[in-house]
């Protein structure tokens, strides 16, 4: 999750420095090193780009081929994150003011490494208005600002099954985890034969502002459970402050509740197992904790309810 968030930053770093090309030069080719040493500078990583042209794709545009980006310590075959096509299609009018408009990016193959084999794989899609008023590279950041949408689509994390590894965390309870198995509804079972979670369509609302990519409600959804977030990215400090509610769905948060009684004080009015999570810190230190004052009004709640319960039985 963390390199994720650092392949964001870096994607918008590129989508802005590649537009200004159009500034300078319609053979941006021949730019490319110029390009790549000035990023490679900016982010501290290593940077190889197959080539650069023009485009006609939603008007007049840019297309980057062969993006690759990796640690300096890393070799080309362990990047952080690859890019096999990225298209960007600028408003002709304010480049004769050299002002940039970006109007939509594309990406329609994105891996990024998550580490510890896993990779993360979309394509996204963002129909925005960014303007750039300055093409120094110390104040582009600055006055860097955008409203727009994003989708993605063909969202995988490959080599980790997202529900397998949260019933490995309950293995430390002798007998717990087969005892859940066998009361997980069939479609469960047979996701956990999968090497991999696969995430339905996202779209979400953006903003840039200050430095800062801000978003109101971000929805990432799969099989096996769901997130909702809020909250903003720093471009440049790479710094992440998100406010997130987990939900597991109804009928597999029944096999949870079923298996372990005590997970049912974390259910919401619909059945539903909830976890606000706070997500903040600079990459790479960012911590992801659930909110304990949800945990404790919770349990407040259920163990009052189990002693009134009581109290009138015993009447």
């Amino acid at each position: 999750m963390k390199k994720f968030f650092i392949a964001i930053i870096i994607i918008f770093v590129l989508l802005v420095v590649l537009a200004a090309l159009f500034v300078l030069t319609f053979d941006a080719n021949r730019y490319k090193g110029v390009l790549i040493t000035k990023l490679e500078e900016s982010m501290g990583r290593d940077l190889a780009i197959d080539n650069i042209s023009l485009s006609l794709w939603h008007g007049l545009g840019i297309e980057a081929k062969g993006v690759v980006i990796k640690d300096k310590d890393k070799t080309w075959d362990d990047p952080l994150l690859k890019i096999k096509s990225l298209t960007i299609s600028v408003k002709i009018p304010p480049l004769l003011k050299k002002d940039i408009q970006i109007q939509r990016l594309y990406i329609s193959d994105l891996s990024v490494n998550t580490g510890s084999g896993t990779n993360f794989r979309c394509a996204i899609d963002l129909k925005v208005d960014i303007l750039v008023n300055s093409l120094s590279q110390d104040d582009m950041l600055k006055t860097l600002s955008a409203k727009g949408k994003m989708k993605v689509d063909s969202a995988i994390l490959e080599n980790m099954n997202v529900l397998n590894v949260a019933l490995d965390k309950l293995n430390m309870l002798p007998g717990l985890v087969q005892k859940l198995k066998d009361k997980l509804p069939e479609r469960y079972g047979k996701l956990l034969t999968q090497s991999y979670t696969a995430f339905k369509p996202m779209d979400a609302d953006f903003e840039i502002r200050n430095a800062r990519i801000y978003f109101e409600k971000l929805l990432v959804e799969s099989d096996a459970f769901y997130l909702t977030s809020k909250g903003s990215v720093g471009i440049a400090d790479q710094s992440l402050d998100i406010s997130s509610i987990f939900f597991i769905p109804k009928d597999l948060s029944e096999a949870f509740t079923g298996a372990v009684p005590e997970l049912e004080y974390l259910a919401d009015d619909n059945g539903l197992i909830t976890m606000p999570l706070d997500i903040k810190g600079k990459v790479p230190s960012v911590s992801v904790t659930p909110n304990l004052n949800y945990v404790l009004q919770k349990l407040i709640k259920s163990k009052g309810l189990e002693l009134l319960q009581k109290l009138f039985k015993s009447r």
